[in-house]
């Protein structure tokens, strides 16, 4: 039976390592959360090793089986990746070898730490992204509902957070769809630039061996294969695309979040929040505080944090491996983490908020909120913009002095400011009738939010189909022809 409480580097050191320094680089504590990820690589590497003849049929079969069952334990729940190794990766060989003896230190054959280490990274990176995806779905899925009641539920829009012009509130949550769509595309495309494999890359260098890379990466199911091993044992542009992508997709969610902090407060009296999102004071007993909301704007700034630290962290890094990149990791788990929990808060928030159309509907009074659309009108009567602009001003300052609404103008002062208004202009310039005119490309008019709403849902519907055509990785599929394992265990979470 194998030395199990060996490192994998020991050979050429006489001293044990420092307890100290044991301590301050091991990395089990919370790379063991890619436990499963780097069993799935190892299975993928060693069934290649087996087909190129690398290793024996016996040798090869004695590790699939071992990892099979590792692999199966840690699925289930009944096996705990707990020891004093210094990482996962020498968690797995040490059990590995505690089951099938000396055989286990034939699965390292023409493979590093390094590219091992890369590989379970990217595995977890793509199936936590595929995680977050299915959140950020599930939260459009709530807001276009929502924007399907509301097409004509009108509210003021804001610049500067002044009233400026009428929309409706399906305009406005759209517009948060719409943001919603463009992390679809960021996160979707950190998934991909994560599925190169670097198997066969080994430390720097690549191999003696005549390894199979391609044949790994299609067993893992990935997208490429690395093109140059230095590069491969190299890159965290991968880390860095996840992270950066998260932190945008916080940056929204926290912008929505303070949406729904303002908007819930006497001031705005928007939305009325359900007790099941709202939490109390210790002090003041009438108080019921957005605390989820507010926490998504400050959990964004973990998000930023974590991106700047990654670029600091490589910035100055020489090719090809540094220990450097340990602390690549706890940063970016941080951000997936944070994404995920945050898309469902956001989905529990976004239920539990209910709109005061009553109330938005009085906010379309007192502003002046269609003075824009009096300068439109005046500018189909051939009056140019800047005059037309100049008008209109005045035209709100007499209705203010008068203490009317726009539309509440009589004819005689409308026209003694703006001379060229033509008859039914005063209509022209209700909110609803404001919104309805305009039908511009994106517009709040209630047609082209029904165009909008239907883009959403197509965009929606494809992301939808994207995250159910997932599969386990075609390694299950290969090992289950050998009764190693079960090809419809789903990838679960994280341990």
């Amino acid at each position: 039976m194998a030395d199990t409480g060996a490192p994998l580097w020991g050979g050429r050191f006489d001293a044990a390592l420092h307890p100290a320094i044991h301590e301050f680089t091991g990395s089990l504590h919370f790379d063991r959360r890619m436990v499963r990820h780097d069993l799935i690589a190892c299975l993928a590497h060693a069934r290649m090793l087996r087909e190129r003849r690398i290793l024996s049929e016996n040798e090869a079969s004695a590790i699939l089986v071992g990892l099979s069952e590792i692999l199966r334990e840690i699925e289930n729940g009944t096996l705990a990746v707990v020891g004093d190794e210094e990482d996962v990766h020498s968690w797995i060989e040490r059990t590995l070898a505690e089951r099938i003896g000396d055989d286990a230190k034939r699965l390292h054959t023409g493979r590093s730490r390094n590219d091992q280490a890369i590989i379970a990274l990217r595995l977890y990176v793509r199936e936590r992204l595929e995680d977050i995806l299915s959140g950020v779905a599930g939260l459009q899925r709530v807001l276009l509902e929502t924007a399907a009641e509301h097409r004509e539920t009108f509210l003021p829009g804001y610049t500067h957070l002044q009233r400026g012009q009428p929309v409706s509130l399906a305009h406005h949550l759209l517009a948060h769809v719409a943001a919603l769509s463009q992390d679809v595309e960021r996160l979707q495309s950190a998934h991909a630039a994560a599925g190169t494999s670097p198997l066969g890359a080994g430390a720097l260098a690549g191999s003696s061996f005549p390894l199979d890379p391609e044949r790994s990466t299609a067993l893992l199911g990935l997208d490429a294969t690395f093109t140059n091993s230095m590069h491969a044992v190299a890159d965290r542009d991968y880390v860095l695309d996840a992270a950066y992508a998260c932190a945008v997709l916080m940056v929204h969610v926290s912008r929505w979040a303070d949406e729904v902090v303002l908007w819930a407060t006497k001031e705005f009296g928007f939305i009325r929040l359900d007790d099941s999102i709202s939490q109390g004071s210790s002090l003041m007993p009438q108080k019921k505080n957005p605390e989820a909301a507010e926490l998504l704007r400050g959990k964004s700034a973990r998000t930023i944090g974590n991106v700047t630290g990654l670029l600091a962290l490589l910035k100055g890094l020489p090719l090809t491996y540094n220990s450097d990149f340990q602390e690549d990791k706890e940063p970016l788990f941080d951000s997936l983490d944070t994404a995920d929990w945050s898309a469902a808060a956001a989905i529990a928030i976004a239920r539990g908020l209910h709109y005061r159309t009553d109330v938005m509907a009085a906010a379309l009074e007192g502003g002046m909120l269609t003075a824009t659309e009096l300068a439109d009108h005046l500018v189909r009567q051939g009056v140019p913009f800047r005059t037309a602009h100049e008008q209109s001003g005045l035209a709100v300052r007499a209705a203010e002095d008068e203490g009317v609404e726009l539309w509440e103008l009589s004819m005689d002062s409308l026209r003694a400011v703006c001379p060229s208004v033509a008859e039914g202009v005063l209509d022209e310039l209700r909110p609803a009738q404001a919104v309805a005119s305009h039908d511009s490309p994106g517009g709040p008019a209630p047609v082209r939010v029904a165009e909008q709403q239907a883009a959403a849902e197509s965009h929606l519907t494809a992301l939808e189909s994207w995250l159910e055509g997932r599969s386990p990785a075609p390694i299950y599929a290969a090992h289950a022809e050998d009764g190693l394992l079960d090809d419809t265990i789903p990838a679960g979470e994280p341990g």
